[in-house]
C-alpha cells in the first residue's frame, strides 16, 4: 500500500502560495525567472545564536553566490537573504556577490589559497571539502553550537548529521534538513503512460514510451542524461547499492556489470529516443526541447516545476501547455537523492566572533520551520523531521505534480545519489559530458565508454 508523504519528495519549483517577508499569507510566484519568490521572516524572538559575539554595531558580510540573477535558484534565495536582512535590521546584513555557477567552485579554491574565504561559504567541490577544507582546518566546527540548539538539530536529517560528523565529533558543514529526490516530467499531450511509471521496469518503460522523445543534455556535465543514467544503474542488480556506497568511496571503476549494462541502455535511449537537438545540447537546450514539444519527457529536479506555471508561458512554444505536465519517479520506484552528503553551507574558520554569530543566525534562520516550508513550496522536497503547518499542506496540494508524486512516493522508494555525485569531480564536471556524444553516435561502445571513464577517474585519483 502506497504511503503518501504529504510533504512530497521531488516537488515543484516555484508554485503558488509562497509566503512573503513579514507575511504569513500567500502570494503567487514563479521560479526560473528574475521575479523574486518570497521567503518568510521568522516572527519569533531573535535566536540565541545571534547574541554571541555581538557588539551593538551592524555586522556586514559579503558572500559569493551563483544563486543570483538569471539562475533559477536566485528566485527564492535572493529573496530569502533580503528577508534575513529585514529580520535582523540594525544587527546583521548579508550582501551577495554574483558569481557564475560554472566558475564558482574555482573561485572558492582561489579565495582559500589567498586566505580570503567568505564568512559564509555556499557549498564547494565535495572532493575539495573532504581533502582540503576539513583536513586543513578551513571550516568552523558547528558541533558545539548544534548540540546547544537541540530543536534546530532535531530538524536535520539523521543521515546527514552522521555523515558530517568527524571521528572527533566535529561537524564542519551544515547538515541538510530537506531531501529532494529527482525523477522526470512528462507532457501528457504527447505521451500518456499506460500505468504507473514508477512501478514499471526499465524495459516496460522503454516499451511504453515507444518512439516518443526524451530531452537529453549531452554538453557541460550532461546533467539530464546523468539523471537517466543514475536510474538505469539503480535498476540493475547491485546498482543501487553501488551508487549508495559511492557516498563513502567514490566510484573509480566503471567496468562493473551494473554500470556497463546501464551504459548499454543509455546508449539505446540516446540513439532511439533522444530529441533531435540532444547531441551537444546544454541543459537550456534540453529544457527548450521539452517546452517546445520536441520531447515528451525530461528528467530534472523539482526546481523546474515553476517553468510549467502560467507565469512562465513566455518560455513555451509550439503549443506547449504547462497544465499538461505530470511528474513521476523513475522506473523501479527510484528517486535520485543523496542524504549522506555535505551540507550546502559552512562557516570559514577565519570568521571573527561577530561574523560567526551572523553566520549561525543565518543558518538558524533558513532552517526555521517557516523558512523550510517556504523553501519546500518554492523548490520542492520534504523535511522529514518537520511537523508541517495546515497552510503548508493546503498550498502543497494545489499543484498537479505534487499530487502525482505523492502517489508515487512509497515507503519502498529506492533513494540513490546522482552518479555525478559519487564519481571524481573532474570526471563528473568534464569527462562524462564530453564523451556522451561519442556514446550517442556509436563512436564508442558501452564498454569503451566505461573504460574511458575508468581511465579518467584513475588519473583524477592520482592527482
Amino acid at each position: 500500500m502506497k504511503k503518501k508523504y504529504l510533504a512530497l519528495l521531488l516537488t515543484a519549483g516555484m508554485i503558488l502560495g509562497v509566503a512573503g517577508c513579514g507575511n504569513s499569507g500567500a502570494g503567487t510566484q514563479e521560479t526560473g525567472t528574475t521575479d523574486q519568490a518570497e521567503s518568510t521572516v521568522v516572527e519569533t524572538e531573535t535566536p540565541a545564536a545571534t547574541a554571541e559575539g555581538t557588539t551593538g554595531e551592524v555586522v556586514e558580510v559579503t558572500i559569493p553566490s551563483y544563486k543570483t540573477g538569471e539562475n533559477s535558484g536566485a528566485v527564492f534565495f535572493e529573496s530569502q537573504v533580503e528577508c534575513f536582512n529585514e529580520a535582523y535590521a540594525g544587527q546583521y546584513k548579508i550582501t551577495l556577490e554574483a558569481t557564475p555557477q560554472d566558475t564558482f567552485n574555482d573561485k572558492l579554491k582561489q579565495l582559500a589559497q589567498q586566505n580570503q574565504l567568505p564568512v559564509l561559504v555556499q557549498g564547494g567541490d565535495v572532493d575539495w571539502i573532504s581533502k582540503v577544507v576539513i583536513p586543513n582546518g578551513l571550516a568552523y566546527d558547528l558541533s558545539g553550537w548544534l548540540n546547544e540548539n537541540a530543536e534546530l538539530k532535531g530538524r536535520l536529517l539523521e543521515d546527514g548529521i552522521e555523515y558530517n560528523t568527524q571521528d572527533d565529533g566535529a561537524i564542519y558543514t551544515m547538515p541538510l534538513a530537506t531531501v529532494r529526490p529527482t525523477g522526470f516530467f512528462y507532457n501528457s499531450a504527447l505521451w500518456t503512460p499506460s500505468g504507473d511509471v514508477s512501478a514499471m521496469s526499465i524495459d516496460e518503460f522503454v516499451s511504453d514510451l515507444a518512439d516518443q522523445k526524451i530531452a537529453f543534455s549531452t554538453a557541460e556535465n550532461g546533467w539530464v542524461a546523468a539523471l537517466f543514467y543514475t536510474a538505469l544503474i539503480a535498476n540493475e542488480d547491485g546498482g543501487a547499492e553501488l551508487l549508495q556506497n559511492g557516498t563513502v568511496d567514490k566510484i573509480i571503476d566503471f567496468n562493473q556489470t551494473p554500470i556497463i549494462e546501464a551504459t548499454k541502455k543509455l546508449q539505446t535511449l540516446l540513439q532511439n529516443n533522444a530529441s533531435s537537438n540532444s547531441i551537444g545540447a546544454t541543459y537550456a537546450d534540453a529544457a527548450n526541447a521539452f517546452m517546445s514539444e520536441q520531447a515528451a519527457v525530461i528528467a530534472n529536479g523539482p526546481w523546474m516545476s515553476a517553468e510549467f506555471a502560467p507565469e512562465s508561458s513566455d518560455k513555451w512554444s509550439n503549443g506547449f501547455d504547462g497544465a499538461n505536465v505530470h511528474a513521476s519517479l523513475f522506473p523501479g520506484n527510484v528517486g535520485v537523492a543523496n542524504t549522506r552528503t555535505y551540507g550546502e553551507w559552512w562557516i570559514s574558520a577565519s570568521a571573527s566572533d561577530e561574523e560567526a554569530a551572523l553566520a549561525k543566525a543565518f543558518l538558524e534562520f533558513i532552517n526555521s520551520p517557516e523558512e523550510l516550508e517556504a523553501y519546500l513550496l518554492a523548490e520542492g522536497g520534504d523535511a522529514p523531521n518537520l511537523e508541517y503547518s495546515d497552510s503548508f499542506k493546503e498550498k502543497q496540494a494545489e499543484t498537479q505534480v505534487l499530487a502525482d508524486l505523492a502517489a508515487d512516493t512509497t515507503s519502498d522508494t529506492v533513494f540513490v545519489p546522482a552518479v555525478l555525485d559519487v564519481i571524481p569531480a573532474s570526471v563528473a564536471n568534464t569527462e562524462f559530458g564530453k564523451l556522451l556524444p561519442s556514446l550517442a553516435d556509436g563512436t564508442y561502445t558501452a564498454e569503451e565508454f566505461c573504460q574511458w571513464l575508468s581511465d579518467k577517474a584513475a588519473e583524477a585519483v592520482e592527482e
